[in-house]
């Protein structure tokens, strides 16, 4: 059972670690896109040049309070019934 065990814990060790590498690569591919977002480039040349996709890009943008470009132009029947 012990040499069980050892696999046992080898493998958690090894999945906390690849956790952590994970985490600080989201961690600086969100502070890239912000950067990018702060210094004028467009949500789709971002996901052109990360090759992600426009909507991971945007949702970074809201994440941390970045207002979209523009206002939509299109709405639902139900919207514009409310108002």
């Amino acid at each position: 059972m012990t040499r069980l065990k050892q696999a046992a814990r080898a493998k958690r060790n090894a999945r906390a670690r690849a956790d952590k590498l994970v985490s600080a690569a989201n961690s600086g591919f969100e502070a890239a896109v912000l950067e990018a977002l702060n210094d004028g480039r467009k949500p789709g040349e971002i996901a052109d040049a990360t090759e992600h996709s426009y909507e991971t890009i945007r949702r970074i943008a809201r994440a941390h309070g970045i207002k979209p470009l523009r206002e939509p132009t299109v709405t639902s029947r139900k919207r514009l019934e409310r108002n």
